[in-house]
C-alpha cells in the first residue's frame, strides 16, 4: 500500500457510513483493491488467532464495535472525530483497530505503538503508510507533549499490573492535548467468574482450546476475596504462574470504577465507565484531560 493509496482511501471512503465502512473492510479480506483503492492487508489467520483468539471477519466486527463506541463518546465529550485530529492506538498489535479510523482521520495523523517487535512488523507490512513505532514496556514514548487528541487502547489495561498501568496513565496525561480523550478497556468484574469457569472445565477433564484459557484458569483463584477487593475499589491483577520473566508486569487485570475515581481522577475527568457485554466484551473507560485546546 503506497502513500498515495492511503490518501486515496481517505478521500474515497470518508463520506461512507460506519456500517458501509465495515462492509468494505470485510470485503477487503478477499478483495485487495476496492473502488480502485489498494486496501491494507492482513496477517495470516494463524497470527491473528494467536493475538486475539479469532481472526478475519470476527476480528473486524469486534474492532468495529470499539470504533463505534469511540466515535460516539468523542461526540459526547465535545471532541468529535475529524480529519485533522491526531490519534494513537496504544498496544496496536498488527494495526487492527487503527485502520478503522482511516476514513475519518487523515493517514498522517494516525499512530500506533507496541512493545512487541513481531506485532509491529506485521502492522508495517499490512499498512505501511500509517505511523507505527516501537515503545518500551514502560514510558516515555517519542511523541511530543500535548500532541494527541485521542489515545485508544484495546485489551492492554486488561493485562498490565498497577505499577505499569499508572506509569502509562501519567504518560498519557503528557501526550494528550487539553480536552483530549483517553479510551481504554479492561476486564470486568465478570472476569472473576469466567476464570472460575475455566478452572471447573479443566478439573472436569475438558481440554481448554486456547493457551489464554489456561492462564485464566490460574487467575483470581479466591473468588470471594477478589470480589471483596473489587467492591473496595482495589486494582486486581493476577500474574501468570509460569511467567517467563519474574519481573514481568503482564497478567490479567480488572480495574474497578472506584479505583479509577480514587487514583486517576486527579489527572483525568471520568466521562464513562461502560460495563455492558451487549456492547463490548470488556469494560470501556473514557477519560478526558482537563482544559480546552
Amino acid at each position: 500500500m503506497q502513500a498515495e493509496d492511503a490518501d486515496a482511501l481517505f478521500r474515497t471512503f470518508r463520506e461512507r457510513s460506519d456500517q458501509d465502512w465495515l462492509d468494505i473492510l470485510v470485503s477487503s479480506l478477499r478483495i485487495p483493491q476496492i473502488e480502485n483503492v489498494t486496501m491494507p492487508g492482513f496477517p495470516d489467520e494463524a497470527v491473528q488467532n494467536a493475538m486475539h483468539g479469532h481472526c478475519g471477519e470476527v476480528s473486524l466486527h469486534e474492532a468495529h464495535a470499539f470504533f463505534r463506541e469511540i466515535k460516539a463518546y468523542a461526540v459526547y465529550a465535545g471532541r468529535p472525530l475529524a480529519a485533522h485530529r491526531r490519534l494513537l492506538d496504544f498496544g496496536c498489535g498488527w494495526g487492527r483497530m487503527v485502520r478503522l479510523f482511516m476514513k475519518d482521520i487523515e493517514p498522517d495523523n494516525l499512530f500506533g505503538t507496541d512493545s512487541t517487535s513481531r506485532f509491529l512488523t506485521e502492522a508495517r507490512r499490512c499498512n505501511p503508510n500509517l505511523n507505527f513505532f516501537a515503545s518500551g514496556v514502560a514510558p516515555p514514548t517519542l511523541l511530543a507533549p500535548d500532541s494527541l487528541d485521542y489515545i485508544i487502547s484495546w485489551s492492554v489495561f486488561s493485562h498490565l499490573d498497577e505499577f505499569l498501568a499508572t506509569r502509562w496513565i501519567e504518560e498519557f496525561v503528557r501526550l494528550l492535548k487539553p480536552g483530549g480523550l483517553l479510551m481504554l478497556t479492561t476486564q470486568s468484574r465478570r472476569f472473576i467468574a469466567f476464570c472460575a469457569e475455566m478452572r471447573l472445565r479443566r478439573a472436569s477433564g475438558i481440554r481448554l482450546e486456547h493457551g489464554w484459557y489456561e492462564a485464566c484458569a490460574d487467575s483470581f483463584i479466591d473468588e470471594a476475596h477478589e470480589n471483596a477487593r473489587y467492591e473496595a475499589g482495589h486494582f486486581l491483577h493476577a500474574a501468570p504462574i509460569a511467567r517467563p520473566n519474574p519481573l514481568s508486569h503482564y497478567g490479567e487485570a480488572i480495574i474497578p470504577r472506584g479505583y479509577i475515581v480514587k487514583h486517576w481522577s486527579g489527572m483525568f475527568r471520568l466521562v464513562e465507565f461502560l460495563d455492558n457485554p451487549a456492547r463490548l466484551p470488556q469494560v470501556l473507560v473514557v477519560m478526558q484531560k482537563p482544559g480546552n485546546s
